[in-house]
């Protein structure tokens, strides 16, 4: 009994932490679910499409997972100092443990992939090796930084670096799932790195303290919190600038328009308030009105 009990509590732990922190990719995969309604218009989608729908989002999910887990098992000495209660930090897993389930959600996200490469006859499995790189590298505090002496998470280089090739990797690998418009992937793809641009330079303000400790040198150390606020919010007006560019004559429908609501949102609120709050606020109900007006009209 206590076997199987021990069992549900690391089951726990993975779900907890694989969907840690909330973003667009998990729990709630809106970001796989905005991909699928600008490939399919509503009288389009059929047992196949839906099929389709629910391998992408078990990748998306899965994958997603895999790199959030691997983030959590390299990050004991920063949790340590920033005093968080992680799966390491209290001593219910050790890390050993953590780097088989990492490395086994990673080869579960990319046996999918082949099957969705395989089943829509699309070099998925190319982009996504890519960002499977990328993301691997960024976190590993275990294996090559130990041969480099370099971790790309401890240092801002490293996180902007990744953050260029990691989302427009991720976002064609899924893509390519449900369509195969390069044209409209690339422009997809210009679109979500504009938004992590906007992620990765407040994703760590929460962190400076413990990362300073550290001796980190990730954007939050080396940049003010109202500098990187700032910039968030400039890549976060590109993102709104292409996708409003793209719903005149472009990719999106007309009605996807509407979008000028949380950008007004954002200018107004992030003039006197530089909060992340909305920031977050407008992306998502971004992305809410991509979905309805993409896929019903």
């Amino acid at each position: 009994m206590s076997h199987i009990s021990n069992l549900y509590s690391k089951l726990s732990l993975i779900i907890k932490y694989g969907f840690t922190p909330f973003t667009i990719f998990s729990p709630i995969p809106i970001f796989c679910i905005v991909l699928f309604c600008v490939a399919y218009d509503f009288d389009e989608i059929g047992l196949y499409e839906l099929y389709i729908f629910g391998i992408g989002l078990i990748i998306t999910l899965i994958s997603s997972s895999a790199a959030n887990f691997w983030n959590h098992t390299n990050d004991l000495k920063e949790d340590l100092l920033n005093k968080k209660g992680t799966f390491l930090t209290s001593g219910a897993m050790l890390q050993k443990e953590a780097v088989i389930i990492s490395i086994i959600l990673y080869l579960a996200s990319f046996c999918f992939v082949l099957y969705a490469s395989f089943l829509t006859e699309r070099p998925v499995y190319l982009y996504f090796i890519v960002w499977v790189i990328a993301t691997w590298l960024y976190s590993d505090g275990i294996f090559i930084t130990k041969l480099t002496k370099f971790r790309p998470k401890t240092h801002y280089v490293g996180e902007i670096a990744t953050y260029c090739i990691a989302f427009p990797a991720y976002t064609m690998s899924i893509w390519l799932i449900f369509s195969d418009s390069l044209k409209t992937g690339i422009i997809l793809s210009m679109i979500f790195l504009c938004y992590g641009f906007a992620e990765v330079f407040i994703k760590d303000l929460k962190d400076i303290k413990g990362d300073k400790k550290a001796g980190l040198k990730t954007l939050g150390v080396v940049f003010s919190r109202k500098t990187l606020i700032k910039a968030s919010c400039v890549f976060l007006l590109l993102y709104f600038i292409i996708i409003i560019s793209e719903s005149i004559g472009g990719i999106f429908d007309i009605r996807t328009l509407f979008i000028i609501v949380p950008f007004i949102y954002l200018i107004i609120n992030t003039v006197n308030n530089n909060s992340t709050k909305v920031i977050n606020n407008s992306v998502y109900l971004s992305l809410v009105i991509i979905c309805i007006t993409n896929l019903l009209f």
